[in-house]
């Protein structure tokens, strides 16, 4: 995770390369998220062989990626990889758990009321339960900040919509000159990147409401991108040469359905 040079062009890259910058990104898709946890682990476990081959101790996501930012489902798995620095099985523990206690039951099957007003499917109760279970498990408190002042090797960050403006905004587990920095809970944080419209609750931070970003960016690679040339690169915006590796992962490919024909 050292960037002071980038990989060779023309060459393929080596697991295990210091240098050069690699960033994560993770899309939206609701419980399919765990899709994502097995294409990652398939990544890690490659990249592991690679290093016990050279007998290096396996690696964790936190220790492998500079960057990693996601969208609701996404942005859940990247505070779990990267803020509460688990490896990936223990996230895959983790999220099974917290799907079946929230999404094993609706709250009701008509996402509208008689009067036209949008309402939670799921119980947003129970979704909170099961944010601040993992938290606590990982050695956090409900109070703690996603941003709490320590310098880690791995930065993250969620996306989340602002319900007033629309506007995509970046929760970030570290501070970037002359960007707003929005003071949220690891827990709060995760709710607001988890409140998809017509699945849960908005989630209020200081005087600001917000909903999942899922709208504006369900994929969060151009997030990423724009992310890293501010923290890396941000007087000339050329991130091209520093990068060794870039990884979007989605949420599965349902296959294809034929057209139902009378």
């Amino acid at each position: 995770m050292q960037h002071t040079a980038s990989t060779e062009f023309g060459r393929e890259s080596n697991p295990l390369d210091s240098t050069g910058l690699c960033l994560l990104s993770l899309d939206g898709g609701g419980i399919r998220g765990l899709s994502t946890l097995y294409i990652l682990k398939n990544i890690m476990d490659r990249l592991n062989h690679e290093r016990k081959t050279s007998s290096l101790e396996p690696a964790k996501p936190c220790e492998v990626f500079d960057l990693i930012g996601g969208t609701s489902t996404g942005g859940l798995l990247a505070i779990m990889l990267g803020r509460l620095e688990m490896d990936v099985d223990e996230c895959i523990m983790a999220y099974s758990d917290l799907a079946a206690a929230v999404f094993s039951k609706k709250l009701s099957r008509v996402p509208v009321t008689i009067n036209g007003k949008i309402k939670p499917r799921f119980d947003s109760v129970k979704l909170e339960e099961a944010i601040r279970k993992v938290v606590a498990q990982n050695g956090a408190s409900d109070t703690e900040l996603l941003n709490d002042g320590n310098e880690r090797g791995c930065r993250m960050f969620v996306c989340t919509a602002n319900c007033n403006t629309k506007d995509i905004i970046r929760l970030r587990s570290y501070r970037l000159p002359e960007e707003p920095d929005i003071r949220a809970t690891i827990c709060q944080a995760a709710l607001a990147t988890s409140a998809a419209t017509t699945f849960f609750e908005p989630v209020s931070i200081g005087n600001r409401t917000f909903a999942d970003g899922g709208l504006g960016a369900n994929n969060p690679v151009e997030e990423i991108e724009g992310e890293a040339s501010n923290i890396w690169c941000p007087e000339t915006g050329d991130l091209k040469p520093l990068v060794k590796c870039f990884i979007s992962i989605g949420t599965g490919n349902p296959g294809k359905k034929a057209f139902m024909t009378a």
